[in-house]
């Protein structure tokens, strides 16, 4: 009838999670973890209540309505299923949350791709801000880099519970931060059975882009010295319209740098026409054609630790494999984007109010560091089609086609290490502490050597004029190609030796002290140690040198307090 009823026990299905209903008939469960749960509820005197796949996601309010029968025969157990609102009233900022249901329905196999979807995001660039400005953490584990902030966002889609997504109006609990935020929340292992999952992806190679290759003759680099109608003549005396000589470089025509050749004081660089076309051909003899497939591996395991789950607090482990390998969508110093990672979460309930996690995440990223002599690199790496093709929009996009070694490869080694206790003092308030060590070590290296021994006969009948293997291998001394192109001296110019490692203490405790009201307030420290060792190289031009090489222990130490507040219609 609509009264209120005090005493009524709630019970969350295969958990130890559960409330009693105060005089107003209302209860609390926090700190559950997100997904979906079956509801009993029970009162001596009424029939028994069931709710089915009631949805909880992460920082949010779930409301149950629940109208109890009174039970003056024998009656069965009541049963509904939980409806999703149409409106979500809980939020009072920018947010959505994707479960796993929904991240299996999609046709992804990196997280980044499926935050994607989100409107305002460009993989980890929320709002138009880079992805260093962004928050992404995993179990309340951070995930950035505290060097260069740039998140490492390798999770196996397979073990993922629930991705919350914030891109504006960040609680206070959240700090330098400036665009958007990522929780992820991993799955446990199961507490009686092991099961796991793989996934494989295969991507035959394939080109990346509309229209002709970047190689071929008709490409924007090739064309004015390889087409007839100009080659020869240049592209402002040959056959072209106006039209199309704003679409291409100007060249003068291979008729004059024949002339220069055989008029200059040396007698051994003396050329045809044809043959100086040999040359340029020879210089840009590189066929970026993608050879190798992409592909994605993800397997995980889970389940009850054997033997002993069940004397250490049912201790369940879970540990998951990723690899990834994507090919640049045309070919750097390195011919693809890598990434390989492994993760172990162990998971054990020490008594029905105290739950420890323990993690370790392990990875190795090789990519292509693109820094040069305007900054020493920090730590940034290529890694979307978007930021490879904008290389192009240079005056040295020349050269980073042509020459394999124009920028600097890189690797990254990283570990992160996160410890997270919760005990509940009821189930009203709870108390979360989490301790984070994290380590990266950096590798921006030179690529092989050139071998300049001028061994190759490129020009039929020219036996006497030979060429070394330019622009391949790296050469630290300026040269130029027949046409005026780079491939010596400014290239390959990043070095990075840096070693960093982060410690994160944090403490949050949360109190739902009435119904309208949540508050939480934590205090945390991050302590960090770098050992910079970042450079650029160049022995053909060492006054443009740089480097940056010092020891630093940067801190910052927090503290908040904020409150939740909740009325119908009105959400703070």
């Amino acid at each position: 009838n609509g009264v209120p009823m005090a005493g009524v026990n709630v019970v969350l299905q295969n958990t130890s999670l559960g409330a009693v209903s105060d005089s107003q008939g209302r209860f609390t469960i926090l700190n559950i973890v997100p997904g979906e749960y079956d509801v009993d509820i029970s009162m001596i005197g009424y029939a028994k209540y069931s709710i089915t796949d009631v949805m909880v996601k992460i920082d949010q309010t779930t409301i149950v309505e629940i109208k109890l029968v009174q039970e003056s025969i024998e009656m069965e157990t009541v049963t509904v299923r939980a409806a999703r609102p149409v409106v979500i009233h809980d939020i009072s900022n920018s947010q959505i949350n994707i479960s796993s249901q929904d991240i299996e329905s999609l046709p992804f196999d990196e997280i980044v791709d499926v935050i994607g979807l989100q409107a305002g995001i460009e993989g980890m660039a929320v709002r138009g801000g880079g992805s260093r400005e962004s928050l992404f953490q995993v179990d309340g584990i951070s995930y950035n880099d505290e060097r260069s902030n740039v998140p490492y966002t390798s999770i196996p889609m397979g073990i993922i519970q629930e991705v919350q997504v914030q891109t504006g109006g960040f609680n206070a609990e959240y700090g330098n931060i400036r665009s958007g935020v990522v929780n992820v929340i991993l799955a446990e292992g199961d507490k009686d059975r092991i099961r796991g999952g793989f996934s494989f992806r295969h991507s035959p190679p394939v080109q990346k882009h509309f229209g002709p290759s970047l190689f071929s003759s008709n490409s924007y680099f090739l064309r004015s010295f390889l087409d007839d109608d100009v080659a020869w003549s240049g592209t402002e005396n040959g056959n072209w319209d106006a039209y199309t000589r704003r679409q291409y470089p100007s060249f003068e025509g291979w008729n004059a740098v024949a002339d220069a050749t055989l008029n200059d004081d040396d007698p051994a660089n003396d050329l045809t026409p044809q043959a100086a076309q040999q040359v340029f051909k020879w210089q840009h003899r590189r066929h970026g054609v993608i050879q190798h497939p992409d592909e994605n591996v993800d397997f995980y395991i889970r389940g009850p630790v054997p033997l002993v789950s069940g004397n250490l607090g049912n201790l369940r482990f879970l540990v998951s494999y990723r690899r990834e390998n994507e090919a640049f969508i045309f070919p750097l110093s390195l011919k693809n984007y890598s990434d390989v990672s492994t993760l172990v979460k162990l998971t054990a309930d020490f008594s029905r109010k105290t739950k420890l996690n323990l993690s370790f995440q392990s990875g190795t990223t090789q990519s292509v560091s693109p820094y040069s002599w305007k900054t020493t690199p920090t730590g940034y790496f290529l890694r979307t089609t978007y930021e490879v093709a904008n290389l192009l929009n240079s005056s040295s996009g020349n050269s980073i086609l042509f020459m394999p070694g124009y920028f600097s490869p890189t690797r990254l080694k990283r570990s992160i290490i996160g410890i997270r206790a919760t005990h509940m003092f009821s189930e009203k308030e709870f108390l979360d502490l989490v301790l984070q060590l994290q380590s990266n070590i950096y590798d921006t290296y030179q690529t092989d050597e050139r071998d300049t021994t001028k061994k190759y006969a490129i020009i039929p009948g020219y036996d006497h004029y030979q060429v070394d293997e330019a622009p391949y291998g790296y050469w630290g001394y300026g040269e130029t190609g027949i046409d005026g192109m780079n491939i010596g001296g400014w290239m390959n110019l990043g070095r990075d030796e840096t070693k960093n490692s982060t410690g994160i203490l944090k403490a949050d405790y949360t109190n739902q002290l009435k119904t309208n009201h949540q508050m939480k307030t934590g205090v945390g420290a991050a302590f960090n140690s770098f050992k910079i060792r970042s450079f650029t190289e160049n022995p053909g031009m060492s006054t443009w040198n740089r480097s940056m090489v010092y020891d630093v222990a940067p801190f910052r130490i927090y503290a908040y307090i904020q409150d939740k507040v909740e009325y119908k219609g009105f959400i703070a």
